[in-house]
């Protein structure tokens, strides 16, 4: 057992997964005279056969923590939230890949722990929530708002998963690992001696490529009439030949290298998802070097509240926790909506329900604007009309036409 601090300060609920960092939370808490209580929230009870599916998402086993918590002098409790992740997380998991979209489970993996964890606070007489992640929680000392702000290790940095999260919710978190690196988190938990065994970077990596999983497919099947299952024909989008038929749309995201057909096909390996219609089940290839934006239009748009929004904004972009940002200009609309436009075009693709989230600066210490979901991502054609998908062969042939009109027209 730890030698520990045996002051009894005000109480923390730490929300426990097993892992060095969330261990370390209490750890530090207790250190510094407060009495920490771990919480291990549990979920997906009902999909133990997808387990090796799900569980990145998953704590450790109960037993394990309840051990780790011994190790640390503090209490466990373990508490289910299944109800909320289903509706929070599977749902609407579960919903993109039918619709043909995209969604980021840990954003509301997040949310659903933390709104667990304070509801559990008057029970426990507990002033504050903390937990394992990186980021940081300060109050605008001029207006009284909570910002999010990037924490100090900007490899570790979780402010894309907390930018999601309302103002009430934020008042009831302390999180502790903010002002460190991982390195010297990784220092203190040598100090308990506990065997960690979850990968936090594997799990993180599995979380990431969760929406593009090829088991995902049988996981909405399970949650999902046959009939939202549309099958269809799979078409290359530039030419609009046939490639083949497939067996259900949920079983393609959009970026997809690896095309499942009902039967073989010989298929260009430069060629990806690049559009899903779910009405009528057609899928649609097209090359990825094809493949780019400028500006995206987003909805849902959760900011501070005092934020001037009559105005552009210049801000920088983050497509994707803990990725590069970009710069771009903001144009704010009606109803939380946004009209951005980036300063660089990307050769990339971002899907409908994608989410993204805007900040100051770049670097530590940058402060979240806000977040919202993708609707679209355009680029200007030459014509100066704003467009979402390449041009096909016949549209390309009759702008060749068009322009040899003109020429001749013109005597040329």
């Amino acid at each position: 057992m730890l030698l520990m601090n045996k002051k009894t300060g005000q109480i923390y609920i730490v929300g426990m997964d097993g892992g060095i960092d969330s261990a370390v939370a209490a750890y530090l808490l207790k250190k510094q005279g407060h009495s920490p209580i771990g919480v291990a929230v549990t979920y997906h009870e009902d999909d133990g056969d997808f387990k090796e599916l799900i569980s990145p998402f998953l704590p450790d086993e109960l037993d394990r923590i309840k051990q780790l918590c011994q190790i640390l002098e503090i209490p466990f409790y373990a508490t289910n939230a299944s109800e909320l992740y289903f509706e929070e997380v599977v749902e609407k998991t579960v919903s993109a890949r039918l619709t043909g979209n995209s969604f980021v489970p840990n954003v509301g993996k997040v949310s659903v722990i933390l709104k667990t964890l304070i509801s559990k606070m008057t029970g426990l007489s507990a002033v504050k929530v903390s937990t394992g992640h990186y980021a940081k929680v300060l109050r605008n000392q001029t207006t009284g708002q909570l910002n999010v702000y990037v924490a100090n290790d900007i490899a570790e940095d979780d402010s894309f998963y907390i930018s999601s999260l309302s103002s009430e919710v934020l008042e009831n978190i302390y999180f502790p690992l903010s002002e460190l690196k991982e390195e010297e988190v990784l220092k203190i938990s040598k100090l308990i001696p506990f065997d960690f065994k979850l990968d936090k970077k594997q799990r993180r990596l599995d979380r990431h490529n969760f929406m593009n999983s090829e088991g995902l497919a049988k996981f909405v099947e399970k949650y999902s009439a046959t009939s939202l299952r549309k099958e269809g024909q799979v078409y290359n989008f530039f030419d609009g030949s046939t490639i083949g038929e497939h067996l259900g749309i949920h079983q393609f995201f959009r970026g997809q290298k690896k095309i499942p057909l009902k039967s073989k096909a010989q298929i260009d390996k430069e060629l990806v998802v690049s559009r899903i219609v779910p009405a009528n089940g057609m899928i649609f290839l097209d090359k990825e070097s094809r493949l780019y934006f400028t500006h995206l239009y987003v909805s849902n748009f959760i900011c501070d509240k005092n934020l001037n929004r009559s105005v552009p904004m210049i801000a920088n972009i983050m497509l994707g926790a803990r990725k590069q940002m970009h710069s771009c200009e903001v144009f704010f609309k009606n109803n939380g909506t946004l009209f951005i436009k980036l300063k660089e075009e990307l050769k990339d693709f971002i899907s409908r329900g994608a989410y993204i989230v805007l900040y100051n600066k770049i670097g530590v210490g940058a402060r979240v604007i806000g977040g919202g979901i993708v609707r679209y991502s355009a680029f200007y054609d030459e014509n100066e009309e704003l467009a979402q998908y390449p041009k096909t062969k016949d549209q390309e042939d009759n702008e060749e036409d068009k322009n040899k009109q003109k020429k001749k027209d013109l005597g040329f």
